[in-house]
């Protein structure tokens, strides 16, 4: 019985391992060998960013030129060489999940073609990465998200509705960074793993 036990714990303590957002990262970027040409920026979003961008610096060090990590309040756990470190509200978005939507997209500007952004998403990535469309304001996003938190809309309702008042949701983000290459690391946190419904498909 204490032999069941021991295995089952070791079973559960590698599946744990397994799933966590560094681990998805390393498993990804790790076991590749990338030619980068030109400059490589790192932008994660959501609540597991510290940890995705911490991992992809360890792996990738001095290769990246820049990058930004924008997460939930209380979830980054310290500086990481060349990155800014943002926070903002979650699950409702704010004026600093805003203000750190622009320094991502300041950070892709002016990319070439030789350029590579790495995109790691993670869980909260849609509340938290925003920026409205058109003429909307911070209000009217707090406020459909309201509506649709009060009446019980699931995630992938939301992530729908939300793509379209965004100017970064529904593959608006690709566009910022073209026309250099972006490669996504997406953990999802959305039944079915649609790519265009985790964060709302900021890149897809």
């Amino acid at each position: 019985m204490n032999e069941i036990l021991s295995d089952a714990k070791k079973i559960l303590h590698t599946a744990i391992q397994a799933s966590l957002p560094d681990e998805a990262v390393k498993k990804f970027i790790g076991g590749k060998t990338f030619a980068f040409e030109g400059r490589v920026i790192v932008i994660a979003i959501g609540k597991a960013a510290w940890t995705m961008a911490k991992a992809a610096f360890d792996l990738l060090g001095n290769t990246i030129d820049h990058g930004v990590v924008l997460t939930k309040y209380d979830h980054s756990q310290g500086e990481i060489p060349g990155f800014i470190i943002a926070e903002g509200g979650h699950p409702l978005v704010d004026e600093n999940s805003i203000a750190g939507t622009e320094k991502i997209l300041a950070a892709v500007e002016n990319l070439t073609e030789k350029d590579t952004v790495v995109f790691l998403i993670s869980g909260g990535g849609s509340a938290l990465f925003e920026k409205p469309a058109g003429s909307l304001t911070l209000a009217d996003m707090q406020n459909v998200t309201n509506q649709l938190l009060a009446c019980g809309a699931e995630i992938t309702e939301i992530n729908t509705i939300r793509k379209h008042l965004s100017a970064v949701k529904g593959g608006r983000f690709a566009k910022f960074c073209a026309p250099a290459s972006i490669i996504a690391i997406a953990l999802s946190d959305i039944l079915g793993d649609y790519p265009d419904a985790i964060a709302s498909g900021p890149a897809t």
